[in-house]
């Protein structure tokens, strides 16, 4: 049964906040008008759409064993962070910032109620993990793809008009349901296509499952450790540098000020913030770190809020004149940041 939630467009635009490379767990099924975005989030399968400026209806198709017994509107706000006036903030940025201010008179429609979620923890480190020199379609395929083989499943009615009368879902795996498949993971990752990010995705399952006290401790540490602590330990694990850390910190932590900077972001920098740093041919350290530490000086407290909407103008789904197109999401063109 459909139910329905008070949200504005101006607070939530799930077309682009559910499909710009934050979570790579969502479509938009074809043909339909309002548009409706089925996907798998917070152990449940949902169907959404917006039939009006003023609602969201959602529907949860199914849930998962592991899904936490929390009524399910309180499970899509805390999703959402719908706690956060966006409104208000986006009314600051554009005060403060004549690039931002652009957008908004421009292309309002198209970019409003863009928003960071609140993401599991688990997910969004192999998500991003899988987002290294890659782009959206095939990050979510990879992910899909975890969750196909290693997670929980549930088939229910098509959502998507298809021929066949039933379609699978499949949850996101936990850290134990991936480490039973340890033993053979790498080698059927690499036959799956994901190259290079198999051989990390296999070693984070394991130093995971076995850090001291259990990973859900190591968890509950992590979330209640500060930016800089919380940074520094996820990049111990492998295939996990600066930006993915990053990710990691703002979408699945709560550090809302947290800017990744990627090539999209690099090239917002250089063209409308910060020029003299278009001399770099690549994102050193020092570099990033100035980017990271301008955006939290102009934006405050929800900087990697703002970042978003910058970086959804630069994705080609989205795109607002000719020739912008999708760069590859997550490639840093920075010198020598590989993990080994």
């Amino acid at each position: 049964m459909s139910r329905t939630i008070r949200c504005s467009t101006a607070q939530l635009n799930i077309g682009v906040v559910l499909l710009n490379g934050q979570s790579f767990r969502w479509r938009r099924l074809p043909e339909t008008d309002p548009p409706v975005i089925t996907g798998v989030a917070c152990n449940r399968v949902w169907k959404l759409q917006r039939p009006n400026p003023n609602e969201i209806s959602f529907e949860v198709l199914a849930r998962f064993p592991s899904a936490e017994n929390t009524e399910d509107i309180a499970v899509l706000r805390d999703y959402f962070q719908l706690d956060v006036d966006l409104e208000a903030l986006y009314a600051k940025w554009a005060d403060i910032d004549p690039h931002f201010e652009t957008i908004l008179k421009q292309h309002r429609d198209q970019f409003e109620g863009v928003r960071i979620l609140a993401q599991p923890l688990v997910e969004t480190m192999f998500a991003f993990i899988c987002s290294a020199n890659n782009n959206i379609k095939r990050i979510s395929n990879m992910v899909n793809t975890l969750a196909e083989l290693y997670g929980d499943s549930v088939s229910i009615a098509s959502t998507s008009g298809a021929i066949e009368p039933t379609e699978t879902f499949y949850d996101f795996p936990s850290v134990d349901q991936l480490a039973v498949g340890l033993p053979t993971m790498e080698k059927v990752l690499r036959d799956r296509g994901f190259g290079y990010r198999a051989k990390y995705i296999a070693a984070t399952v394991r130093k995971l499952s076995e850090v001291d006290g259990g990973f859900q401790t190591w968890a509950n540490d992590l979330k209640s450790a500060d930016y800089s602590n919380a940074k520094a330990t996820i990049k111990k694990l492998d295939g996990i540098g600066p930006k993915v850390a990053d990710c990691i910190c703002l979408m699945a932590l709560g550090h809302h000020q947290v800017v990744p900077i990627d090539t999209h972001v690099f090239q917002i920098t250089v063209q409308h913030y910060l020029p003299k740093l278009g001399k770099h041919k690549s994102v050193t350290d020092a570099v990033y770190r100035e980017m990271s530490e301008y955006y939290v000086e102009k934006f405050g407290t929800h900087a990697g809020w703002a970042h978003s909407v910058l970086f959804s103008t630069r994705l080609k789904q989205f795109a607002t004149k000719p020739g912008v197109v999708e760069a590859s999401v997550t490639k840093t063109i920075q010198k020598g940041r590989k993990k080994k």
